[in-house]
């Protein structure tokens, strides 16, 4: 095993917008969970054309794209770059899965036999850790809550992994930058086209994993992988695109276009600003890190079992989730996601 240290990342604005966008689903979630048929306030101001937590996923996935990208092209082995990405995504989906578990058996309400619960329970933690074949609820719990999943949240999970293996198909290539650009610009070409002409026919295609969704969300994680093939600080004029990309975003958004051409704006404004830096991302660096993904799991437990026991109003649920979701999110970086990250060359050999 290498015996070199990783270099320390350096402070940028990814910390910063990360823990936004996991604040973004947690304020779509306060919404929607209540059952009120309401919406935040984007999707009203929009007259239900868009939600935060469309830009909130969707800059996720782009970030996503952006830098698992730049980690296939370090990792000098499959094995290696399989790894990290398991690394990254299990001890803190492991953890809260088991904490879910043991929250539902607090608070199970025994309308069903209690062997009938455990092997449920069982099975919601095998099926979750699967990516692919998610269980949203345990039969006794948030029976009374108008929906009834423990952790909504987990749909992505899948989507993530299996991003993280299309790319993978990139790594005998790694090295010809423009075969892989080119390569990434057929793909986004070809996700452009289903999702504007054929994404309504992909819902009914028989797959593991929604395939419209495939088609959607693949389109802006591959954008951010195609930012990241060009070599961002070779791109003239970056500060000129950026407005163009954020006037372009609000004409997206005022004349009600299809949400998809947002992938040419939103995720460029995503890496300019996040590949910036600031007091606060300073600040965050060096203190809070990186608990956006714990953020993003913990939240929609937490606020079904706000709503299981208070009944809150949007607003109580809002700002109580996130104190919560916060404290367990920066708790499972700390803890959990980070001490593992020790491991990272496991299956790094020789001396680099």
């Amino acid at each position: 095993m290498s015996t070199s240290t990783s270099p320390i990342r350096k402070a940028n604005n990814f910390d910063i917008i990360r823990i936004i966008f996991a604040w973004l689903v947690i304020v779509s979630h306060s919404y929607v969970l209540l059952g009120n048929k309401g919406c935040d306030p984007l999707c009203e101001l929009t007259n239900h054309y868009i939600n935060l937590s469309y830009f909130g996923v969707k800059g996720f996935i782009t970030i996503s794209g952006f830098l698992i990208f730049k980690s296939l092209e370090r990792s000098p082995s499959v094995l290696d770059y399989l790894w990290k990405r398991i690394l990254r995504i299990y001890p803190g989906l492991i953890v809260v899965l088991l904490l879910s578990v043991g929250m539902a058996y607090l608070i199970y309400e025994p309308k069903q036999p209690y062997f009938k619960f455990s092997k449920e329970a069982t099975e919601y933690i095998l099926n979750n850790l699967t990516l692919y074949h998610n269980q949203w609820r345990i039969h006794g719990v948030f029976d009374s809550n108008s929906n009834t999943a423990i952790n909504g949240s987990l749909w992505t999970m899948g989507f993530e992994f299996f991003f993280y293996l299309v790319l993978l198909l990139l790594f005998p290539f790694r090295k010809f930058k423009w075969f892989i650009t080119a390569l990434l610009i057929i793909a986004v070409a070809g996700l452009l086209y289903s999702n504007l002409y054929h994404i309504e026919s992909l819902k009914h295609v028989n797959f593991k994993l929604r395939v419209d969704f495939i088609v959607e969300l693949g389109f802006f994680f591959l954008i951010g992988s195609f930012w990241a093939a060009v070599e961002w600080k070779k791109i003239p004029y970056r500060t000129l695109l950026a407005s163009i990309a954020f006037v372009s975003s609000i004409l997206i958004i005022y004349f009600k276009l299809n949400p998809i051409w947002l992938g040419f704006s939103w995720p460029y404004l995503v890496l300019y600003i996040g590949q910036g830096s600031s007091r606060l991302a300073e600040w965050i660096h060096h203190h809070i890190e990186d608990p956006s993904y714990g953020i993003y799991l913990y939240a929609f437990p937490v606020q079904q079992l706000i709503i299981y026991f208070v009944q809150p109003s949007v607003m109580f649920l809002l700002w109580s989730s996130t104190i919560i979701s916060f404290i367990l999110g920066i708790a499972s970086w700390k803890f959990i996601e980070k001490k593992m990250l020790r491991f990272k060359n496991l299956f790094v050999f020789g001396t680099r």
